[in-house]
């Protein structure tokens, strides 16, 4: 079943995370999209990053959460973030 990872970012410095998180997208996503990889969409919205990818199961999504460019992107934005929260919904 095909799912989508939303993760909600609040912090009063977006730019920083829009940075890693646009990086991120462009580095891995856009050059050599993963298997069961479908969107991508990034926005702020008054304070918030929210981040959310479409995935065409939730083993492809987690095999790519697993992965050392992906945990390294959350890491830098979990720097200027004061809070995160990751929602996984079923399409």
């Amino acid at each position: 079943m095909a799912v989508a990872l939303i993760i909600t970012f609040e912090t009063d410095q977006p730019d920083n995370i829009l940075t890693q998180l646009r990086a991120y997208k462009e580095r891995e996503l856009d050059r050599n999209a993963p298997d069961g990889f479908v969107s991508v969409e990034l926005k702020e919205e008054g304070g918030k990053v929210v981040y959310r990818t479409e995935w065409a199961s939730k083993e492809a999504m987690e095999d790519v959460a697993d992965s050392a460019p992906w945990e390294a992107c959350l890491d830098l934005c979990d720097i200027y973030a004061d809070d995160r929260k990751d929602e996984i919904v079923e399409l």
